[in-house]
């Protein structure tokens, strides 16, 4: 009975895949009362920053042109007016966009949103910064270029990628950053009266402050144009093999080598991984692929609620096999919808998947359909009951990988079942970057491990298997010195991040003379810069949000049976556990 009960449930699921046409797209994450341009609020795509706090400001503005953007900060320059750039899409999850106090200034790069020169010969394109990754794929496609790495999610903008560190997977060329195949930039910073109060400042290959834009947190002025270095249009050719997980501390050093767009998903409670075999191959191979990935595509509501309560019942009795079953349910599902490929953009007929470049790395179908009035949408708009996730990413020296991954397997070892509800968020993606020149960027060749899993909408309602995940963020950024991603994670995964870049020095020198009078810093950004303390935020409940680490019961939720203790294999952790 049991196992009908699942064929029918992974039947449900492929048919909403295949079913599924159109998606209401998200909405602008500014909001304002008056005007539409004051008395704003502010939040990213998933409706909550990590402290769930209300983000307002005075105003909003939403300039069309450079000449515009440097008004508008030149206005506020002369005011001495707090102000942060907004991006129409708003993936980042920390409070990067929150200007300082409720009387500050919002710039959208909404409209800025042009690309503005292509060329084929030197293989570089110009585009402003409101312009979307999708647009970039598309137009470089268009002249036969292609940018060769990206983020898997086409729904960020240029600048959000440049603020963020955003990257792709690979270890081979330059690696998988963005920021690093920007030639040049465009930013618009304060300045001085006598300049008029804000400046254009061209940043170039070479130039030294060009390595604090290329990862620039928000924190260095407004980007207002980049210019990628770009190379011929190419294909991809993809597999996905599924192997046991007991070698994968050893072949995760090995397979970022062999391929060059290699990536890992690892489901640790089915002791299981899928290894991605991507390469380029001849323009002469034949095939049309294309992947629109499953977990990025619109769902119904109606299918995103019964998926959320269905998690939120398995939460509140403590069901671990029902979250393990779900896993099943998920990844089978998954597995025969081959993760979205289709060697001719309808249908997939079976593995290699060959594709052009530009049908191949990047996939956001939800935002790009008709509006249907909440029928559809992404599966994390809070518009609908749908997902609600935390997500702890960081990045582990490939030095010091194998180590981590066993210490996550000594983890389920005695607790089997903890990670079954990573099922439900397509595992533990595992992606390969290279070490990069940005100030910022990443320090060492590494593994990006992408870890998303349930929140609870009630910040006291602790999760099932609180500790297990809260050891292995401990684990990663205090006993492996993990870098966060910078546009992701907990309040936790900050803690001393500054200290772990040993150019940090040099990228606040670049700060202090761009924006000496620390116009678009804010509390947070100060606290990531070593600049303020106050990135643990310590009260009740405080550990299981990742706001705080726990020093005492109260920190957890002793009245639902959660006591700060020890970890199980990092013992210097202090984690939530639940104690019958």
């Amino acid at each position: 009975m049991a196992k009908m009960n699942i064929i029918i449930l992974i039947t449900i699921y492929l048919m909403s895949l295949i079913f599924t046409a159109g998606s209401t797209p998200p909405e602008d994450p500014i909001k304002c009362t008056i005007n539409n341009t004051m008395n704003c609020t502010i939040t990213n795509s998933y409706g909550a920053f990590p402290d769930r706090r209300v983000c307002r400001a005075a105003e909003a503005a939403y300039p069309k042109t450079e000449a515009e953007l440097v008004s508008i900060i030149a206005a506020a320059t002369k005011q001495t007016r707090r102000m942060k750039a907004a991006t129409r899409f708003a993936h980042s999850i920390p409070k990067l966009s929150c200007p300082e106090g409720d009387g500050g200034l919002l710039i959208s790069t909404k409209y800025l949103n042009r690309t503005l020169a292509v060329d084929a010969a030197g293989m570089t394109m110009t585009v402003e910064s409101g312009v979307s990754l999708r647009q970039v794929i598309e137009e470089a496609a268009k002249a036969g270029l292609a940018l060769p790495y990206a983020p898997y999610w086409w729904g960020l903008t240029v600048g959000g990628l440049m603020g963020t560190g955003a990257h792709g997977s690979s270890l081979w060329g330059v690696g998988s950053s963005v920021h690093d195949h920007v030639i040049r930039i465009r930013i618009v910073t304060p300045a001085t009266e006598k300049e008029g109060y804000a400046t254009i400042r061209t940043l170039e290959q070479g130039d030294s402050d060009i390595k604090a834009a290329r990862v620039s947190l928000g924190v260095l002025g407004v980007i207002s144009q980049v210019t990628f270095k770009l190379e011929p249009l190419f294909k991809r050719s993809i597999s996905f093999v599924e192997k046991n997980d007991s070698d994968l501390g050893d072949e995760a050093l090995r397979f970022g080598f062999q391929h060059e767009f290699a990536d890992i998903k690892w489901f640790p409670s089915q002791r299981k991984v899928l290894y991605r075999v991507d390469d380029r191959v001849s323009t002469n191979a034949s095939g049309d692929g294309l992947f629109d990935f499953i977990g990025f595509r619109a769902r119904t509501s109606l299918l995103l609620a019964v998926i959320r309560s269905t998690e939120e019942a398995q939460e509140l009795i403590g069901d671990a096999n029902g979250k393990c079953a779900s896993e099943v349910v998920t990844t089978t599902a998954t597995k025969v919808a081959a993760y979205g490929l289709t060697n001719n953009g309808i249908i997939f007929t079976g593995y290699p998947v060959i594709g052009y470049q530009n049908r191949m790395q990047s996939s956001g179908s939800c935002l790009n359909s008709l509006e249907d009035g909440l029928i559809t949408a992404c599966p994390w708009d809070p518009r609908v009951k749908g997902l609600f996730f935390h997500q702890t990413t960081f990045s582990i020296s490939l030095t010091k990988v194998k180590s981590f991954i066993e210490d996550v397997q000594k983890l389920v070892n005695l607790e089997p079942k903890s990670l079954c509800v990573l099922g439900l968020y397509d595992g533990i993606l595992m992606r390969y970057v290279k070490a990069s020149t940005a100030y910022l960027g990443k320090q060492e060749d590494s593994i990006d491990f992408d870890i998303t899993y349930y929140r609870s909408k009630d910040p006291l309602a602790p999760r099932l298997y609180e500790d297990i995940l809260e050891e292995i963020e401990q684990m990663a950024v205090f006993k492996y010195g993990a870098l966060p991603h910078w546009g992701k994670n907990r309040n936790v995964a900050f803690q001393g991040v500054i200290g772990k870049y040993k150019s940090a020095g040099e990228f606040l020198k670049v700060k202090q003379k761009f924006d000496p009078l620390g116009l678009f810093s804010s509390e947070w950004s100060d606290q990531i810069l070593g600049l303020k303390t106050g990135i643990s935020i310590v009260k009740d409940g405080c550990g299981l949000e990742g706001l705080c680490i726990c020093s005492q019961d109260a920190h957890c939720a002793p009245n639902k049976g959660y006591f700060c203790r020890a970890g199980k294999v990092y013992k210097d952790a202090k984690v939530c556990v639940k104690i019958n």
